[in-house]
Parts: C-alpha cells; sequence; structure tokens
C-alpha cells in the first residue's frame, strides 16, 4: 500500500474522534502507513431535526452508514469506520463489517442540571431521547417520566441541551471517547437500562474483495469484543429488531464463559419480557438460539411488532 489509505468517515465531532482512534490503533499495529480521513454526510447527519423514529422505512435501513458502504462500494474510500452498533443485519453485497479495538463502557448514561440519578429527578421529570429502547425500560422504572425526541452531536446534547430537560440519555463510550465525564450524572444500571447491541464498539466496513484491508483491519480486532457484539447482533436479527427496536442485549465473558441477557419492553413500559442463558463460549450460536426461543414463548416478538407498527405509523402521520 504505497497510496495513503482512504478512511471513510462522518464528520461529527464523535465520529472523527473515533476514527483517530481507529487510525492510531492502525499505526501501531502497522507502523509506517499513512492514512488520509474521507468525510462522508449520512441520511442521518443531513436531517438531524428529524427524530429517528420519524424518519419511515429509514428506520429500517441504515441512516448512519449507507452513504459510508456506498463510498465503499464505489472505491472512494479503502474503507470506512463506523460505531458498529449502527451496522445493519443485511449488509449490502460485498460489503464486511468488523467490530475493531476494545469495547468502551457498554452503559447508558445520565447528564442532569440536577446532577442527581434517576431515582431521585423531580415528578414528572422530562428527559431527552430518541431512543424507543430507552424510552420503554425509563418508562418501566418510572411511569411519570416524560420523554422528548432529541438529537445533535454528544457535545451540544451534553451541554446546552443538559440545561433545557431533567435529563438526558446518551451512550457513556460517546463522553468518554471525548473526554466529557465531568457530564456524567449517573451510569444508568443494568437492571434499568440494557444497552442496544453492539452499543460502545467502535467498527469497520470494506469491500470483501479487499483481502489486504481484511488483514489490515484484523490487526486491530479484540476478539472478546468480536465475540459479544456478533452475538447481541445475531439475537437483534432473530428477533426481528432494527436498531430502533425497543430491545436491549448485553454479551459478556466472565471466567470463560458466555453470559448473554436480553429485555424487551413495550413502549408505554408496561409489557415486558427478559430472560438470560450462559454457556460455553463455543455455544455461542446455540445460546443466541435459545435466548430466542424462550424470548418467543414469553412474547418479546410480538412487542416489538407492535412497536414498531406504532412508530412507522407515527412516522407516516
Amino acid at each position: 500500500m504505497s497510496k495513503p489509505i482512504r478512511v471513510g468517515t462522518r464528520a461529527s465531532q464523535l465520529a472523527l474522534r473515533q476514527t483517530h482512534l481507529i487510525v492510531d490503533l492502525l499505526r501501531a499495529a502497522r507502523p509506517g502507513l499513512e492514512f488520509e480521513l474521507v468525510e462522508i454526510t449520512t441520511h442521518g447527519d443531513r436531517f438531524q431535526d428529524t427524530p429517528i423514529t420519524g424518519m419511515g422505512e429509514q428506520i429500517d435501513r441504515g441512516i448512519f452508514n449507507t452513504a459510508l458502504e456506498e463510498a465503499v462500494q464505489r472505491g472512494e474510500v479503502d474503507f470506512a469506520t463506523c460505531s458498529f452498533k449502527d451496522v445493519e443485519s443485511q449488509l449490502p453485497a460485498g460489503v464486511v463489517a468488523t467490530s475493531v479495538g476494545r469495547r468502551e463502557d457498554h452503559r447508558d448514561v445520565l447528564v442532569s442540571k440536577h446532577e442527581q440519578p434517576l431515582h431521585a429527578l423531580p415528578r414528572g421529570a422530562i428527559l431527552a431521547t430518541s431512543s424507543p429502547r430507552r424510552i420503554s425500560q425509563l418508562r418501566a422504572f418510572r411511569p411519570d417520566f416524560r420523554f422528548e425526541p432529541l438529537r445533535g452531536n454528544v457535545t451540544t446534547r451534553a451541554g446546552k441541551d443538559r440545561e433545557r430537560f431533567d435529563g438526558v440519555i446518551l451512550a457513556a463510550a460517546g463522553l468518554l471517547r471525548l473526554d466529557l465525564s465531568d457530564r456524567i450524572a449517573q451510569f444508568v444500571p443494568e437492571d434499568i437500562l440494557l444497552p442496544a447491541p453492539a452499543q460502545a464498539a467502535m467498527g469497520c466496513e470494506f469491500s470483501a474483495q479487499r483481502a489486504d484491508i481484511a488483514d489490515l483491519i484484523a490487526a486491530i480486532q479484540d476478539p472478546p469484543t468480536e465475540i459479544c457484539v456478533r452475538l447481541e447482533k445475531e439475537l437483534l436479527a432473530r428477533l426481528s429488531g432494527g436498531c430502533f427496536a425497543p430491545v436491549g442485549i448485553l454479551a459478556r465473558i466472565v471466567h470463560g464463559r458466555l453470559h448473554l441477557r436480553c429485555r424487551i419492553v413495550s413502549l408505554n413500559g408496561q409489557d415486558r419480557v427478559e430472560d438470560s442463558v450462559a454457556g460455553d463460549l463455543a455455544a455461542g450460536p446455540a445460546l443466541v438460539a435459545s435466548l430466542c426461543d424462550k424470548l418467543t414463548a414469553a412474547g418479546g416478538q410480538e412487542i416489538i411488532r407492535r412497536t414498531r407498527e406504532s412508530l412507522q405509523t407515527r412516522a407516516s402521520g
């Protein structure tokens, strides 16, 4: 690779920070390589005033990754960086996606002008988030909470938007990577909020024909991270849930054993299905299948179906 390696990236502050982290890992693994960043505007970036749940058919498509994948397909970039949670289950033909680096803290966090945890917020507190997963689980925790949609860059949401609402719910990873941990009022416990599948994992997308890029990216993979986020994504796909389904999933490896947990909650917070499985690392696919069967039998897929219909109705209305 004599020419600089072209790296596709969104232009947001967090995306650029993650891209620089990935490039730093690559430079450490393969000294001497040169990289050129190519900023790409995605559908999600162009329509930041539109709540994610109001994007109609875009809910079922990669609002953040489609433009990156198209750049890969056209050969405009050698690979693209992304948040791995934004990678769709069905990738475009000829595109490969993989996680890279070690996963950051997977939890969600509360940023609040009250500087108090969720249980201490005023009655009827208004929380800002556009995530059905967060809304459904937080309503189950405190039915008095009210919610307002919020999008935009992490710095804004953790800054001036913090003063507009009683709380803003964000992924811990974004704040930590941007050195904004001082804004965090609470790391929300998993018993209240299970994260989105692959939350806090960085990723790369590239052409299946590029064995040279595949070899390069493999040098910065973290095997435990890759195992866990792949299984989380697989379970989400089996449940027929898209990126904006009310589903929290977390896989972790503890003392050499795999633990997989999933929670599905209706938007009103009243219907809840949750279960977990554990087993040997080699049994990952079987554990996913077993957990999916348990959740489906308990009505989990029906909750997802109703939620998606509700979101689609709101978007078309």
